[in-house]
């Protein structure tokens, strides 16, 4: 076992560890505090987890457009794509399930990045893309 295994596999024993503290919790409705053994472990792994997420996020922001560069082959960069697209989807799903669902427009603008000018651009290049690989 190399290291990388050996600290992913501790990450995942950790997190399931954490899981089974949540799980173990009475349901919201009935609960009371938490014996302060359990809030403690869920505050030191809640911490734990974020700093993991921004770390990886820290990572993912330093990597040159994951490998999308023009000298990359295509193939590569459309695994590396359709890797990515339910890894975000499902991001974003569990940050507005975080958020209570109360993300407000602000953050979406924020992180969409969208105007006018990149739905047009969007549609452009997506139409012209679709002829091109006889989509029509």
């Amino acid at each position: 076992m190399n290291e990388t295994d050996f600290i992913r596999q501790q990450l995942a024993a950790e997190r399931a560890h954490l899981r089974q503290i949540l799980d173990a919790l009475p349901p919201a409705s009935a609960a009371g505090a938490p014996a302060r053994p359990v809030a403690l472990y869920i505050d030191w792994a809640g911490r734990r987890l974020l700093q993991q997420f921004q770390a990886h996020c820290a990572t993912l922001q330093a990597v040159p457009a994951l490998g999308l560069e023009t000298t990359r082959p295509l193939h590569l960069q459309a695994e590396r794509l359709l890797a990515l697209m339910p890894a975000l989807t499902q991001l974003e799903a569990s940050l507005d399930a975080l958020a209570g669902g109360t993300f407000r427009v602000s953050h979406w603008r924020q992180a969409a990045q969208l105007n006018a000018d990149t739905i047009l651009e969007e549609r452009r290049l997506y139409a012209a893309a679709r002829g091109a690989a006889g989509l029509t």
